[in-house]
């Protein structure tokens, strides 16, 4: 027994799990030119656990409550997939003035969703110039 009411409790596990996977590559088929291209896959997941208000002490001496706590556990679950792909070219111009043009796409699915479901992705294509000085 313990607690200010006399009641036990039973801390709750908050499981989770994430992994990355990651590769890229960059080729320099001469001096003034650079193509990069890289790739990431990422999946996690979490919950707590289920839990239960058995304590039979302190059920007698409280009234029973007309809050079910029965499916709380799954309003933490996260389960989700993101994939995130770029392209890069960058050319020299002269020794201090380059360009470059990017591709980035990123998908991510939310394969669990309980409030709304946040699966979407984008596509996005940047130009730049630089000058080093």
């Amino acid at each position: 027994m313990g607690g200010q009411d006399g009641y036990t409790s039973d801390g709750l596990t908050y499981n989770e799990e994430s992994n990355t996977l990651m590769a890229g590559i960059t080729l320099h088929p001469n001096e003034d030119f650079s193509l990069s291209m890289n790739i990431t896959y990422t999946g996690s997941e979490a919950a707590i656990d289920s839990f239960e208000l058995l304590a039979e002490d302190y059920v007698e001496a409280h009234p029973v409550m007309a809050y079910d706590f029965s499916e709380s556990n799954t309003y933490s679950d996260l389960d989700m997939t993101r994939i995130d792909f770029d392209i890069d070219g960058r050319y020299l111009l002269t020794d201090d003035v380059w360009m470059s043009l990017r591709y980035r796409y990123a998908k991510f699915e939310d394969d669990a969703p309980y409030l709304y479901d946040t699966t979407g992705s984008f596509s996005m294509i940047t130009a730049a110039l630089g000058w080093i000085f």
